[in-house]
């Protein structure tokens, strides 16, 4: 089990994709999940403009608003774990003015880094402020966290990951969740990531030794 899992390290390392990530990486890798939350929020403009608010319609806003999230922010299936309003657990801060963030209490490296706020994009915290106005006016709706069950209770992180599976196989073709959502987006940065490090490792360090430089 240790050799296999090291072996899936160097691979990940040199940018190789492993068996199962090849037979579910979707076409354009991580921009189609913007593709598929664009096609998400069709579907659902159409079901808004015909119905009242009601938590059908809710769940199938939320998957448009989970993809669109996951295009910026490849987090695990944490943003079931959100509240809307501040608690000691993870949040949404909302400040009226400028962009949202999602506010992490409960992570696995809480203990040594403390809190993480990961501050969202313009097009983000608007796709949130539009979504919570929505889900005010949609009755049953019985809990403070940003996802709902068909049902109106609280989404589990399970409950979010079979959904996003559930999703993605009808908008592309191709069933994954947030494990593989992390990859394409690594996969995509990593040019970036490369140009980073090496930049950190010119002005850091001298030539053939660990001596910092300054």
């Amino acid at each position: 089990m240790y050799k296999a899992a090291s072996q899936y390290e160097r691979n990940r390392s040199k940018n190789k994709r492993s068996e199962k990530e090849e037979k579910a990486w979707p076409k354009g890798g991580y921009k189609a999940l913007k593709k598929a939350s664009a096609e998400q929020w069709k579907r659902v403009k159409v079901l808004m403009k015909d119905e009242e608010p009601n938590l059908k319609t809710l769940y199938q806003y939320q998957l448009y608003v989970i993809l669109k999230l996951f295009s910026e922010v490849p987090f695990r299936n944490l943003f079931a774990s959100f509240s809307i309003k501040k608690s000691e657990g993870n949040y949404i801060a909302r400040p009226k003015k400028g962009n949202w963030s999602f506010v992490v209490n409960e992570h696995k490296t809480a203990k040594k880094q403390g809190p993480l706020e990961v501050k969202l994009s313009r097009a983000n915290t608007m796709s949130l402020r539009k979504f919570l106005a929505y889900r005010e006016k949609v009755p049953g709706v019985d809990h403070d966290y940003l996802l709902s069950n068909k049902t109106g209770t609280k989404m589990s992180k399970s409950t979010m990951g079979k959904a996003v599976h559930r999703v993605t196989k009808n908008l592309l073709g191709k069933a994954f969740g947030s494990r593989l959502i992390r990859v394409l987006a690594s996969t995509e940065l990593k040019p970036e990531i490369d140009k980073v490090e090496a930049l950190r490792k010119k002005m850091l360090h001298k030539p053939g030794s660990k001596e910092t430089v300054g």
